[in-house]
């Protein structure tokens, strides 16, 4: 079991214990106001955090039907969200609290070897070990939260927990794990290695590089030297990178810019 694995496990579980304390401050209205995420409700953004709990588990437990022809992620998400667009505020949130108390005990499983470095393909996310998986569920909460349902890109005004070491870190790793394998061709855009150094909690130091068709991420003792140098905080890497804010608002670039923007202008994380 490595570090990073205990990591993903507890920022999963204060991921939805966050979005649960906010889902019982709404009332009617809170519930209906458009959210920053594109065509979804307050109440659209929850129902997708327990759809897609419910989706994983039914994935490791071999009990998924995928549809024909096979959607990527988002579509999917689109589907089931929609699926659900009639049910209740109190529904949502039943649901999304059974589903992640039953999922809790069917992730902590994956954190043991030989499951935990087996592998599976995650639709159009790419290959991932399984042990990542609550990765992909901190990242994704603590997203959606901070920045489509919270102010000021969402609507919503309610006091939670900072996004502390614990609730980033896995956050950090699933988009740095995301680089190499969600975007098939962004290698093409990697001109010149370059240099992302992210700072606040769960900080770190990379250089992404390309070695033929395949983005590596990097310690910098080891890579290439960059062509530049593009430093974020860890809050606002996870809107950049995945395009909630445009990434000359939340970075500074130093060195090669025109390198630096061709990889940048292409980065878009899920």
């Amino acid at each position: 079991m490595t570090l990073m694995t205990v990591a993903g496990m507890k920022g999963f579980r204060l991921a939805t214990q966050d979005l649960l304390l906010v889902a019982s401050t709404l009332d009617d209205v809170g519930w209906n106001q458009p959210s920053g995420a594109e065509g979804w409700r307050v109440k659209d953004v929850f129902s997708h955090a327990g759809q897609l709990i419910s989706l994983l588990v039914s994935a490791v437990q071999g009990t998924l039907r995928y549809p024909d022809p096979p959607l990527g992620i988002e579509q999917l998400n689109e589907v089931l969200v929609g699926a659900a667009r009639e049910q209740t505020p109190a529904a949502t949130v039943d649901f999304l609290r059974v589903q992640s108390e039953l999922a809790f005990p069917v992730f902590d499983s994956l954190q043991d070897e030989p499951l935990a470095s087996s592998t599976a393909q995650l639709l159009d996310l790419g290959v991932y070990e399984l042990h990542a998986i609550p990765d992909m569920f901190s990242f994704d909460f603590a997203t959606h939260l901070r920045f489509d349902l919270l102010g000021p890109r969402g609507p919503l005004d309610a006091d939670v927990p900072p996004m502390d070491e614990d609730r980033m870190e896995p956050s950090v790793h699933w988009l740095l794990g995301g680089i190499p394998k969600m975007q098939p061709d962004l290698h093409r855009s990697l001109l010149a290695p370059l240099a992302l150094v992210l700072t606040g909690p769960a900080s770190t130091h990379v250089v992404l590089h390309r070695v033929g068709d395949t983005i590596l991420v990097e310690d910098p003792a080891t890579a290439p030297a960059p062509a530049a140098q593009v430093t974020s905080s860890t809050l606002d890497f996870l809107a950049w990178s995945t395009t909630r804010i445009p990434w000359r608002e939340g970075t500074e670039v130093i060195g090669d810019t025109s390198a630096a923007a061709a990889f940048l202008d292409k980065l878009n994380l899920i």
